[in-house]
């Protein structure tokens, strides 16, 4: 797509470049999806999880640390002032039907930061004060577009029947490429603490002609425990042992488009090789976490890429078919499930369950 775009028009840094009908290819994708949730979940009313990334391995508090002494050039949006605003993190296994822990999948980092001033480009009903990112385990994105992506979700969503055969073949060798970076995608993890996490798309930097992704890399000073791999669910129970006894740390980067060409925009596919910035850390403090009600509470949650500031608007085709997708997603899980859709709040004990005290905070 960017290579053809490029023969024709000259990429500006920045700048989106948007095919027609995508809003078309979004509520069909919409709908293969939600035709998928019915099939699995109607059955005995039972509970609908999330399509992707349905597995929690665990939602725990965390504080974001904006870097002091930034450069001005970097002070926009989340990141103006020198200040800690508290954060849920999800951490989570990607394949709709939930796999054992030992099995290939991709691995899941959102991240909701609450108490953000500003008003958010798509603002919640309960509350708009949360600023969101979404990451995973792989820097690039599998499809290179939303129309190559929707045909393979015909292929992987869509149950097989007679006649059927022929359509999915045609289907599976003309996105064969995709299936290759899909399964690559998937990895084996010991522990959700030891990985990096990437953005994958990109986002809006400040003004329209600087676009970055983001990066979020462990510290090599974390002490991680293990437990057996054979249980189905260790992943959380490594990270229940862990922070029974030691906080984590996390290093927050942007990764600039410096080449409009060879770092598009509107093709995820192809990996950025600017470098890393770091903007803020992320500490996740010793808690309990693996509880009734907090797991509930954070497979209840939703996270959604345009719930946040103007500065960092999400960029390229697969943001823009997000804001679609993610919202009504949202809301047919919660209308199936009758829960409201409410965004968490914090207060000054936000806090108060772990050893990160008010004179600790920074």
């Amino acid at each position: 797509m960017v290579n053809n775009q490029s023969n024709i028009i000259t990429l500006l840094p920045g700048q989106e470049y948007p095919q027609k009908n995508e809003d078309t290819v979004a509520h069909q994708i919409v709908k293969l999806l939600q035709d998928q949730m019915i099939r699995m979940y109607d059955k005995n009313n039972k509970k609908q999880r999330r399509q992707i990334h349905p597995k929690m391995n665990g939602c725990v508090k965390a504080e974001f640390i904006i870097e002091k002494n930034l450069p001005e050039e970097l002070r926009t949006g989340l990141f103006k002032e020198e200040k800690s605003f508290p954060a849920w993190i999800r951490f989570s296994n990607g394949n709709t039907k939930p796999l054992p822990d030992w099995k290939k999948d991709i691995r899941g980092f959102a991240i909701k930061i609450m108490n953000v001033p500003g008003e958010k480009i798509v603002e919640s009903k309960i509350n708009g004060g949360n600023q969101d990112f979404i990451l995973m385990n792989t820097k690039t994105f599998v499809s290179r577009d939303v129309k190559y992506f929707y045909n393979i979700l015909k292929v992987v969503t869509v149950p097989y029947k007679l006649g059927s055969f022929f359509p999915k073949l045609y289907s599976v060798i003309k996105c064969f490429p995709i299936l290759v970076r899909a399964a690559k995608a998937k990895i084996k993890c010991n522990h959700p603490f030891e990985l990096n996490y990437y953005s994958t798309v990109p986002f809006r930097f400040g003004d329209e002609t600087r676009a970055v992704k983001y990066a979020i890399l462990p510290s090599e000073k974390n002490r991680l425990k293990y437990t057996d791999k054979k249980d189905k669910d260790f992943l959380r129970k490594n990270m229940t042992d862990t922070l029974s006894k030691h906080e984590i740390i996390y290093d927050f980067f942007i990764q600039f488009q410096t080449d409009a060409v060879k770092m598009p925009i509107e093709n995820p596919t192809i990996e950025w090789n600017s470098p890393f910035i770091k903007m803020a850390s992320i500490r996740i403090p010793t808690q309990v976490f693996d509880t009734p009600e907090q797991n509930e509470f954070g497979d209840d949650l939703s996270f959604n890429s345009w719930h946040t500031l103007p500065e960092h608007r999400p960029l390229g085709n697969f943001n823009r078919v997000r804001k679609i997708i993610y919202g009504e997603m949202s809301l047919f899980r919660h209308q199936h499930n009758h829960i409201k859709e409410v965004e968490p709040k914090a207060n000054d004990h936000f806090f108060d369950n772990t050893n990160l005290n008010k004179n600790e905070r920074k």
